[in-house]
């Protein structure tokens, strides 16, 4: 697959807080003629055409970080759902999906492009972090049953010597919900 090259616009060179009032205005719908003037004013040469470019590619990033947004609430969502699942398990099936989706939908000759090498890279960088997350589910899993255990003891063991009727009540009582 071939790499797109960043771009760099006049706009991108401009000092920061004129940068943020241009794209601010973007976002407010003022006209490119209008942004063209408040950054002359400013003692920049600029072009529409430039505020045209740099303007299409901040609000196509805009709509991908909404996207984003949108895909990370559904996430949130599922997880909320099912208590199984956390936020990463979700996030790691949205990634998949999303490169299954992105593969199926090429025409055959950008199939053909395709460096699989790569590809194949990143999928096994995405079922390592898969086996890394349940590894570590695993191990709190095992953190938390030896600490109950542990505490289970030392509480049963102060019984013992304190109560020995409330020790037996208790034993019992968990005895007859084991399955």
């Amino acid at each position: 697959m071939r790499k797109k090259n960043r771009k760099h616009s006049i706009i991108d060179g401009l000092p920061s807080d004129i940068r943020e009032a241009v794209d601010e205005m973007i976002k407010t719908n003022f006209t490119y003629h209008e942004i063209v003037e408040y950054i002359r004013k400013k003692g920049i040469a600029i072009s529409v055409s430039s505020v045209q470019r740099y303007a299409s590619s901040l609000n196509e990033m805009l709509a991908s970080l909404r996207l984003a947004q949108e895909n990370f609430r559904a996430v949130m969502e599922e997880t909320e759902k099912y208590k199984n699942l956390d936020v990463t398990d979700g996030i790691l099936r949205l990634l998949s999906n999303q490169v299954f989706q992105a593969i199926n939908s090429l025409p055959e000759e950008q199939v053909q492009e395709i460096n699989f090498e790569s590809l194949m890279k990143n999928a096994v960088a995405l079922t390592r972090a898969v086996a890394y997350k349940k590894k570590i589910d695993i191990d709190s899993q095992s953190v938390l049953e030896n600490g109950a255990d542990q505490f289970q003891s030392l509480i049963f063991e102060a019984m013992v010597d304190e109560d020995p009727e409330l020790y037996r009540r208790v034993k019992k009582f968990i005895k007859e919900k084991q399955p």
